[in-house]
């Protein structure tokens, strides 16, 4: 049962992170001889990494009898069953705590994961015990269904750090695009200036070829006087 717990518990984090983003069999606590099944690898200050404890427990005697005192409506039985579950369920959070967690080495919280969705569902209808183990061991207790949001939400949070990390590459990016811009905005600002200026002088030179136009009718008007005056005389 521990090996199918850590099998299903290995498939989500799989599933939704990459394998840089989470380590297996890993001893968080610098010294320990301790190792947990699995952690998410944080960014600490700095380089360092921070890791988030996770071990999966699945107290299956204590959850296979609450369930056989519920199919044959022993109420007393099924009190019984239901504390024994809680009070093993309680122990499994204090080793984690002691364990595993170990701050700044570590996140000051760890999470249980329970595989089953019907032992998590009928663990999580004690909300006192849920509370005080959150409140004084730091464990946070999550089946396969809640546990997979808590993973996107680390991936979304992994990105928006990718993104903080690379905001300098962007902005780096985008001063030189800037300066690009800037440096062919003034060679079309130039071209533009030439572009008028030759503009201009097409324009001047097509009123200069208009005045000479005009003059060389006039001096073929006066040429053609000159010849019927001679005819005339």
């Amino acid at each position: 049962r521990g090996i199918w717990g850590e099998m299903q518990l290995g498939s989500l984090l799989s599933a939704v992170l990459t394998q840089e983003q989470y380590a297996e069999n890993v001893a968080v606590v610098p010294g320990s001889q301790e190792r947990v099944e699995f952690a998410v690898c944080l960014p600490g200050k700095e380089s360092d990494t921070v890791y988030l404890p996770i071990d999966s427990k699945f107290p299956v005697e204590d959850y296979a009898r609450l369930q056989e005192a519920s199919q044959t409506g022993d109420a007393a039985a099924v009190d019984a069953a239901r504390k024994a579950l809680m009070q093993q369920i309680k122990l499994e959070a204090k080793r984690i705590a002691g364990k595993y967690i170990a701050p700044p080495h570590t996140t000051d919280f760890a999470i249980m994961f329970l595989p089953v969705e019907g032992l998590y569902a009928e663990v999580v209808q004690q909300v006192d015990l849920v509370d005080a183990i959150q409140r004084e061991q730091r464990v946070v207790i999550a089946g396969p269904s809640t546990f997979s949001a808590l993973l996107n939400a680390l991936q979304m949070g992994f990105r928006t750090l990718a993104i903080e990390k690379r905001s300098g590459e962007v902005w780096k990016l985008l001063g030189t695009v800037k300066a690009d811009f800037g440096a062919f905005s003034d060679v079309l600002e130039k071209t533009q200036l030439r572009l008028r200026q030759a503009s201009e002088s097409i324009d001047s030179a097509f009123v200069k070829t208009r005045t000479i136009q005009r003059h060389l009718g006039q001096v073929e008007s006066a040429g053609m006087d000159g010849n019927l005056l001679t005819t005339e005389e």
